[in-house]
């Protein structure tokens, strides 16, 4: 079997910003879309904390979340149509007589969408917008591009 592609909307807010989650000190901030998905971009520093990662480790719990539980409905929908097929063929030889108790799927949600209201920054040096929590900004933020502190 080989890769399989799967799609899965991260909502944004009115502005086209998404919700991140930093991987180290677990605060929550917003990126523009264009922001995030730049192909220059291989890491981004959080704009609280200043520490960088990769792209891909600032989602969500509840995307990631997301995820999981559609991989999982994929599998247990492949081993069924792949078990299914098989215990069919094996009950008309006779010999052995089998059955499949299929798990149960779960329903897949809706994503959320970000409720909290952040605070648009401006970061000069890379010429981008951020948004924040209100003490965010008055403490001072990181660009998550350059990663210095304005």
């Amino acid at each position: 079997m080989g890769n399989i592609l799967m799609e899965i909307s991260v909502p944004l807010d009115k502005d086209c910003f998404i919700e991140m989650e930093c991987d180290f000190c677990k605060n929550r901030f917003m990126l523009h879309k264009d922001v995030y998905e730049k192909e220059d971009n291989i890491n981004f520093f959080c704009p609280i904390c200043g520490l960088p990662n990769k792209i891909n480790t600032f989602f969500v719990p509840e995307v990631l979340k997301k995820v999981q539980q559609k991989a999982m409905n994929y599998m247990l929908e492949e081993l069924e149509q792949t078990l299914g097929k098989n215990i069919k063929k094996i009950n008309k030889s006779g010999f052995i007589k089998m059955s499949m108790k299929s798990s149960k799927k779960e329903v897949e949600k809706e994503l959320y969408t970000p409720t909290v209201d952040y605070i648009k920054c401006t970061k000069v040096c890379c010429n981008i917008e951020i948004k924040v929590m209100d003490i965010d900004k008055e403490t001072g933020t990181y660009c998550p591009v350059c990663g210095r502190m304005e």
